[in-house]
């Protein structure tokens, strides 16, 4: 028989639950994923029996608000819409991922042994190959026989696409305005949609009806004189031609406004690029404002990576090892190219771009921020299987200019390539729509790779900007601290160039040794993310339980419960004291977006019979699941926190166990508005 202990008794919570208003700071909304359909699609061959009770769903940002102060006023939930994506399993590499986990720029991640060597050498756990195979093989895969398709998911199904075919298992979602999320399609939907110059060679489309081949996500939703749109990444639909499948690349931004879904091309001047060159779409605003112009900013391949090396390709794929090196040789051929399985592989370097989408159908190519640093070639010169990575993340105007964060990447020492933060600044004298490179970029200060020849962090990177210059980011740590590679957060302030980590000289949720994501920061400064819940070891231990924080890093007060400068779990600011009330089926696992009204978009776990005491980590009478949630706040906020349970509980049935801890990881290094 188990015992636990709390910190006030059951008892006292239920008396609670009737002597007390029943007040919290945030009500939680579900966005309900039921009516998009997505559980109905085909995912794959195999026994399909259970496919609704394996679709999750995640929240991943919400939209911009036009004036209104929820804490002040009353707000209506159906106002602001979340977007974010169902899936079906794992899918090893994020689709949102420029490179594998944002630190492999040998870009050597693709099998199920450098999934467990990057486990074992950048997170620690002592559990990296039961980690690497969910991701692999997918959830539930049989482990008396991994390779026999019937795990929910995987890399190695995408990988194996060429002779199985595909069946996507991240599809992009949107509030259709009654909390409740609908489909999203795209460009990469429809034959119609891809260059007629190259579809010969591909074959017949394979996406329709129930059977879909596009994976996607949604980056940002907003309003501008175009009128509404959606931006994010999508990859290529499968073609069928002479009994194999083939995709035209890998992932391409997309653009759906004006009633037009438009293809955002990679850079111009190499016919690889040109045909199979992967771009990412990460946000955009109107600039000149009121122009029509919506200034979108993402990444772009403009150069293969080094082809010649066999760690490129997957080990278990069976393919000559230098068929990959023939790809650039290909790149003219459409019939060569989409005819060889290894060119299915090809990888690129990528550069900080933007693009100019002025509502036409017109497919706009992609055009550089800036010169890169030192003119930096697109693979290392100290070792060219590295190669140049860069990205613009996020973009806000800033005393009405835009600026753009993300990272470029720093010659170490002059010794090797590594992502840093970056900030990209338009440059004095520029006026009107933006032409290529005319930003500068600027390493974000204070984050160095090295310090006195030792390797302090893997990477840095900067996720949100706000329109008052605040940044905030993330920095990976090479070196274990606490028994962790910590992943630390920051702020940093681009008009003063102040500044500062988010540390236990802030809160004590950010201890040392705690990996957390900074996702958004509101023009109110309100930061929303997640953060470590516990310091168990990571390194030879396991992966740690995390949850939703928001920091009020300002000085303004947006309600008289949560002071400036101050930070909370989520979870304590949801909890209404009701152990049989709504908020009480919920526990907020990551933060994505917030807007100026205050409205927060997340990923919550979902207990549908409710949580059987209102404590942090209580116990679901029943299966959890990953559902999408929007917090509104209340205007009569009152912070009621949750208990926590003194001794620890071996949870069973519906506990939180490593295939939910490993499907939360997936949302990967991302930021949207």
């Amino acid at each position: 028989m188990r015992h636990k202990t709390f910190t006030f008794s059951t008892l006292a919570i239920l008396i609670a639950s009737v002597t007390q208003a029943q007040a919290a700071v945030y009500d939680v909304v579900e966005v309900s994923g039921e009516s998009s359909g997505v559980d109905s699609l085909q995912y794959y061959d195999k026994n399909n029996s259970d496919l609704a009770a394996q679709v999750q769903f995640y929240g991943q940002g919400v939209s911009q608000s036009s004036g209104e102060k929820c804490f002040e006023t009353s707000c209506t939930s159906t106002n602001y819409k979340v977007f974010g994506e169902s899936r079906f399993g794992s899918d090893g590499i994020d689709i949102r991922d420029e490179i594998p986990y944002q630190l492999d720029n040998f870009q050597q991640i693709n099998d199920q042994w450098s999934l467990e060597r990057h486990c074992s050498s950048a997170l620690g756990f002592n559990t990296c190959d039961t980690w690497a195979n969910i991701r692999f093989f997918g959830v539930n895969y049989n482990s008396d026989d991994p390779e026999n398709g019937e795990g929910f998911g995987g890399l190695r199904r995408e990988q194996f696409a060429w002779q199985n075919n595909y069946y996507a298992n991240t599809l992009p979602l949107l509030d259709n305005g009654s909390d409740s999320l609908g489909r999203v399609t795209t460009f990469a939907n429809t034959a119609s949609g891809y260059d007629s110059s190259v579809t010969p060679s591909l074959g017949t489309l394979v996406d329709g009806g129930d059977h879909v081949s596009t994976n996607g996500a949604v980056n940002a939703v907003g309003s501008s004189t175009l009128g509404d749109f959606t931006l994010g990444v999508t990859s290529s639909a499968y073609f069928s031609k002479n009994n194999h499948y083939a995709r035209q690349f890998n992932k391409r931004g997309f653009v759906n406004v004006n009633g037009n879904q438009v293809s955002l091309l990679p850079l111009t001047g190499d016919d690889l690029v040109k045909h199979t060159g992967q771009t990412l779409a990460w946000d955009a605003v109107e600039y000149p404002e009121s122009s029509g112009n919506l200034l979108v900013v993402g990444s772009a391949a403009f150069s293969p990576s080094e082809l010649n090396n066999n760690l490129k390709l997957p080990d278990d794929v069976p393919i000559n090892r230098g068929d990959l090196n023939n790809c650039k040789s290909y790149g003219s051929n459409p019939s060569q190219l989409f005819g060889s399985w290894a060119c299915q592989f090809v990888v690129f370097a990528n550069d900080a771009v933007f693009w100019n989408v002025d509502g036409s159908a017109t497919n706009p190519e992609a055009q550089l921020l800036s010169e890169r640093a030192s003119n930096r070639p697109a693979l290392d010169p100290d070792d060219k299987n590295r190669s140049f990575q860069a990205s613009a993340r996020a973009v806000a105007l800033v005393n009405s200019k835009p600026v753009m964060v993300g990272y470029t990447t720093d010659s170490v020492d002059n010794d090797y390539y590594a992502v840093r933060a970056a900030v990209y600044k338009l440059k004095d004298g520029v006026t009107g729509a933006p032409s290529a490179k005319d930003w500068s970029v600027s390493y974000i200060p204070n984050m160095n790779i090295e310090s006195g020849n030792e390797r302090v962090y893997r990477y840095t990177i900067a996720t949100d900007i706000n329109d008052n210059g605040k940044v905030i980011g993330v920095a990976k740590s090479a070196r274990s601290e606490e028994r962790s590679f910590a992943e630390k957060l920051y702020l940093y302030d681009v008009n003063t160039q102040k500044f500062s980590w988010l540390d236990s000289s802030v809160s004590g949720l950010f201890f040392k040794g705690a990996n957390g994501f900074a996702s958004e920061i509101n023009n109110q400064d309100q930061v929303v993310g997640w953060v470590d819940t516990e310091t168990v070891n990571q390194v030879n231990g396991r992966q740690r339980r995390q949850r939703a924080f928001t920091y009020l890093a300002g000085s303004d007060v947006v309600t008289d419960a949560l002071p400036a400068k101050s930070a909370w779990l989520l979870d304590d600011l949801t909890n209404d004291d009701v152990i049989g009330g709504t908020a009480n089926q919920y526990r907020i696992a990551q933060a994505t977006g917030i807007n100026d009204a205050g409205v927060i978009s997340a990923t919550a776990l979902k207990c549908e019979n409710g949580f059987k005491t209102l404590s942090k980590n209580a116990e679901c009478a029943g299966e959890e699941r990953l559902v999408a949630v929007k917090l509104v706040p209340r205007t009569d906020a009152k912070v009621q926190p949750r208990a926590e349970e003194k001794e620890k509980v071996t949870r069973k049935g519906g506990s939180i166990g490593l295939v939910t801890l490993s499907l939360l990881a997936f949302f990967g290094l991302r930021r949207r508005r």
